[in-house]
């Protein structure tokens, strides 16, 4: 069966990021905006809100990346690394 997907809003996203993972290490990347997708399949219509980020020129959906692991407030992503470092001088002394 095919199936349809139709962007029905567009909403901000300022202060979001998408995490990403790399070799243990993770990243994020600062969403463009968050979007209202409507997907039809077999006549069954579900709706959800998806990440979406820049990659050069194009804009697409962040989940779609194998490496996507979840979207996060930036000051809540920020705060998990600093928590880290703190863990890390902590073990030093």
């Amino acid at each position: 069966m095919s199936q349809q997907e139709t962007i029905l809003q567009l909403l901000p996203a300022n202060g979001w990021v998408a995490v990403f993972e790399d070799a243990g290490e993770e990243s994020a990347q600062a969403l463009v905006c968050f979007a209202l997708v409507e997907n039809t399949e077999g006549g069954v219509a579900r709706r959800q809100v998806r990440p979406m980020c820049a990659d050069g020129k194009h804009i697409g959906f962040a989940d779609t990346a194998p490496n996507f692991v979840r979207v996060e407030e930036l000051a809540e992503f920020e705060g998990d690394e600093d928590e880290e470092e703190e863990d890390e001088e902590d073990g030093e002394e």
